[in-house]
């Protein structure tokens, strides 16, 4: 899944800190974007997604996604945070970065792990620099959404990154990217990856790309070829949600999708649009996910 990011055309990307507080669903299904991205774990623990592998997270964890690469961050535990970073290619193309040590990162899909661990020196090094840049942003804008879609700045169904001053922006994100590279090729360690269970990874897809099929545990463990107990275990313990939650998610999504780009809808209409079978349902769904009525969600 494409996600397409909101960033004014004078910004070289953004930075945020993400939490896990904050950010009341998570992230629906995996997705990836034209723009680099690097994140570094500061608090708690997590787990990455990429492809058909899964990385633990924890702090010093430091991830830079690249846009061939699907991902999805999940079983965030509740003291969850890390900076997010994106840059768009042309802060690194429009710059003297063609040495060796640089060229992975105009790279679509490069091969390697590319999650390892810092040091607690190289994590408080680069942590400073993330800080000081998110510092100097004081009247940043933080809209309803971000706390309550469970998506982060700049996506384009949320609302639109700002920052007060788009030359000091843009030379931070630079010095971010280098120095952060540097201490990953430098200093970092490998991170041990596990394989993703097949059974776990084709469940995912088929639930994403059948979402009119609303398949239930035991069709997906038939098209899995497993028994439903051990796929709804597996599921719970990769994904950290079970199957149901997983859904509803998903279905969520679609709902906030719907509302934004059929006006005209009501709630009531975008709710089984979105696949569930009531509106208590989904009403009761929504609230324990966004904290906020759905009406309340969209006056905001």
């Amino acid at each position: 899944m494409i996600e397409t990011l909101n960033i004014k055309e004078n910004l070289e990307g953004f930075i945020f800190l993400y939490t896990s507080k904050d950010h009341k669903t998570g992230m629906a299904q995996p997705h990836r974007h034209v723009e680099l991205e690097m994140n570094l774990v500061m608090k708690g623990s997590a787990e990455y997604i990429l492809s058909d592998q899964s990385y633990k997270l924890a702090r010093g964890s430091i991830v830079w996604l690249f846009p061939g690469q699907e991902h999805l961050l999940c079983k965030t535990d509740e003291d969850f945070e890390m900076y997010v970073a994106v840059f768009k290619k042309k802060l690194f193309n429009d710059i003297p970065l063609k040495k060796e040590k640089y060229n992975t990162l105009s790279e679509p899909n490069p091969e390697g792990n590319f999650c390892r661990r810092l040091s607690i020196v190289s994590t408080e090094k680069l942590e400073k620099i993330c800080m000081a840049l998110c510092e100097l942003n004081p009247d940043r804008i933080i809209s309803p959404a971000y706390y309550y879609a469970g998506q982060a700045f700049g996506f384009k169904k949320n609302s639109e990154y700002f920052h007060t001053d788009p030359v000091l922006l843009n030379a931070g994100l630079l010095c971010i990217m280098t120095v952060g590279w540097h201490l990953f090729v430098a200093e970092a360690t490998e991170e041990k990856n596990d394989a993703l269970n097949p059974y776990i990874n084709k469940a995912i897809n088929l639930l994403q790309a059948f979402p009119e099929k609303d398949l239930g545990l035991n069709d997906l463990s038939a098209e899995c070829g497993v028994s439903s107990s051990l796929l709804s275990r597996l599921f719970n313990e990769k994904v950290g949600l079970s199957i149901v939650e997983y859904k509803n998610k998903l279905k969520l999504d679609r709902f906030v999708n719907c509302m934004r780009s059929n006006p005209d809808f009501s709630i009531n209409e975008a709710c089984y649009t979105a696949g569930f079978g009531s509106y208590s349902q989904f009403y009761k769904t929504f609230r324990k996910a966004f904290g906020i009525s759905p009406k309340g969600y969209f006056s905001e």
